[in-house]
């Protein structure tokens, strides 16, 4: 018994409609996945999405790694390829002190609310597991106010 010209049709929709369900999803699938890490780029660093932009995309983003230097807490902020986007000391908010490298744990979830403009670069606080934060030296008295409760006003 052959098809008719409406079962095949119906057939092929059906088949098209399967594939580009499977295509979207392999598509979210893909676009929420860690990138590889690129070359250069530290192994305790961590990545920080970029705002999803509601359908799947190139996957965007930055990775991120603190270290000790000498008593100075430095960071590095690089994109998704490994490009250098800002780099330099960070203070710990409050005292401004210096975190040991045995405690620049970065929490990635945390890290992406607050940012400041240093040159061209929009670059994160950096909120640690321990709970503390670092704020880039060259703008700590704007990421402290970032960090500052809002007061109601009365």
């Amino acid at each position: 018994m052959a098809m008719t010209l409406f079962e095949k049709a119906a057939y092929t929709v059906g088949a098209g409609v399967a594939f580009l369900i499977a295509a979207l999803m392999l598509a979210y699938w893909w676009a929420g996945r860690i990138p590889s890490r690129p070359q250069g780029v530290a192994v305790n660093a961590v990545f920080l999405w970029a705002p999803h932009v509601g359908f799947p995309a190139a996957r965007r983003g930055w990775w991120l790694s603190c270290w000790d230097n000498a008593g100075h807490d430095r960071c590095k902020l690089t994109d998704v390829h490994g490009n250098l986007k800002y780099e330099g000391e960070f203070l710990l908010y409050g005292d401004k002190g210096f975190i040991p490298v045995d405690q620049l744990k970065i929490d990635p979830e945390k890290t992406s609310d607050n940012i400041v403009w240093i040159g061209s670069a929009l670059v994160p606080l950096v909120f640690l597991q321990n709970g503390k934060v670092l704020i880039p030296a060259s703008k700590y008295e704007e990421g402290a106010r970032l960090l500052q409760p809002v007061k109601p006003r009365h």
